[in-house]
């Protein structure tokens, strides 16, 4: 009989998305935080249910063969990296191989056609956009210092991250002049269970091609004491840079902006932005083109990868310069804005109004004069593009992590489009959003992760999916 709060030992068969090894005791599944694909461990079951359990890592007998040791100092504390113990050869078997496992489990596809991840050549410093939480810290010596570094996992509790091996060198040079500038200047960090203090999170947004720099405070308050001395502060941080040892761009702060966020919520950013310093925003160029980035923009996490994953959407459209493409979701447009050359028109759609006005204003940028962006709902517009009389050839579906809504995809199956380019953050969601397109009468044909978060257990996927002439009543 399983008992919880005892020890067994566990050959680890498969990892999650969370980082957590998997294996079985008399067929019960059981989630090892710590433990890599192919260790054989001792784990403590610390809570045990029907069908499943979670076991405490408490010694390896043996290594897998992709067991590395942790570069970073805060792994083990930090949450923001789950795979740090494997090697990267590693992170991309499995990332194909949960790519694969969701298609095939959730998508129904059987033995779904899913290439190797494609990977990074140097996969550290990649992030360009660092998100900080702030607080100050509750006990022992360090006491009533700030912390400004990442939540521990599965908590809210603020490692104070000096370092990160996945972040930009702005981004640690700025959080160390705030950490700075809230010692000397006794500013206070907000907390969530009072609802007071002034300083919530530091985001951090780095252009790589161009190195120009924007730093966000989001304060819990209508202004900051001494701004003037803080935008120095980071100002001289970003200038003891040197120039990007990869590309040679020199890094400069450009933008210094002030959010506002009085809520007592979860969510990160208010309403409100003010510029403190600097422009309002800041301008990027990747891939042949040139996007400004707004402090509510989104934009891809890692340029570089972005950049394939792009290259593989427009080998994935086929595009001959006669078609029209429908880009869904479509952000800041940049999806569409990559394929406009190769394409006779690019229709872009997005709910977000902010989104819709920097598409429109990165097109203006770039001269392309086939692509207009339109604010609403996709599963609303498209219809209204139908009474129009327009016509897709190719649908380019790009959503937020929680996938397609049901509504839109079977609008895109009136648009009846001859090819669909599905762009994901989360397999899980894109396997269910398959399977409904497949019922809409789409074949899958093939899948192309993208690793886009190297030492973490998220992957980018990419898929092909063709009109096959029949729909599933």
């Amino acid at each position: 009989m399983i008992e919880q709060g005892k020890e067994y030992e566990i050959t680890i068969e498969d990892m999650n998305h969370e980082g957590q090894g998997i294996g079985r005791i008399e067929g019960l599944a059981v989630f090892v935080d710590g433990a890599v694909v192919g260790d054989v461990v001792k784990a403590e079951l610390t809570k045990l249910k029907k069908s499943y359990a979670f076991g405490r890592l408490t010694e390896i007998l043996t290594p897998s063969e992709y067991r590395v040791s942790a570069a970073c100092e805060y792994f083990g504390s930090c949450g923001g990296c789950s795979l740090q113990s494997m090697s990267y050869e590693g992170q991309l078997k499995l990332k194909q191989k949960l790519v694969k496992d969701k298609l095939t489990r959730i998508g129904g596809i059987e033995n779904p056609l899913v290439h190797d991840t494609i990977g990074m050549d140097t996969p550290q410093n990649y992030r360009n956009k660092a998100q900080f939480p702030v607080g100050m810290k509750q006990r022992g010596k360090q006491s009533g210092k700030p912390s400004v570094g990442f939540y521990q996992a599965k908590s809210h509790q603020i490692i104070n991250c000096e370092t990160c091996m996945i972040q930009s060198a702005p981004a640690e040079k700025i959080a160390q002049a705030l950490r700075e500038y809230m010692k000397t200047d006794h500013i206070t960090a907000y907390d969530e269970t009072t609802g007071k203090g002034l300083i919530r999170h530091l985001i951090v947004k780095t252009a790589f091609g161009t190195g120009e720099v924007m730093a966000i405070l989001v304060i819990n308050g209508k202004g900051l004491p001494n701004r003037e001395k803080l935008v120095l502060m980071m100002d001289d941080a970003i200038n003891e840079l040197a120039p990007d040892p990869q590309t040679g761009v020199e890094y400069s702060l450009e933008s210094v902006v002030l959010n506002i966020n009085k809520k007592n919520t979860s969510e990160i950013m208010g309403a409100d932005c003010v510029t403190l310093a600097g422009k309002p925003t800041i301008l990027e160029q990747a891939g042949g083109l040139s996007f400004e980035i707004s402090p509510m923009s989104f934009y891809q996490i890692n340029p570089v990868q972005m950049v394939k994953l792009y290259d593989k959407a427009l080998e994935y459209a086929a595009l001959t310069g006669e078609e029209t493409v429908l880009d869904l979701y479509c952000g800041v447009g940049t999806i569409g804005l990559y394929c406009a050359s190769k394409a006779k028109k690019v229709i872009g759609i997005e709910s977000v109004k902010a989104a819709v006005l920097d598409a429109n204003r990165n097109a203006v940028i770039n001269g392309i004069v086939n692509a207009e962006y339109i604010c609403g709902k996709a599963e609303e517009e498209l219809p209204k593009l139908l009474q129009e009389g327009v016509q897709a050839d190719v649908v380019i579906l790009d959503p937020p992590r929680a996938g397609c809504d049901p509504a839109l995809l079977e609008a895109v199956a009136e648009v009846c489009p001859k090819r669909i380019v599905y762009v994901s953050c989360d397999p899980a969601t894109l396997a269910r959003d398959v399977k409904i397109l497949g019922e809409l009468g789409y074949g899958f044909v093939e899948a192309q992760p993208v690793d886009m978060f190297p030492m973490t257990g998220h992957v980018e996927c990419i898929i092909m999916m063709t009109y096959c002439g029949q729909k599933d009543k």
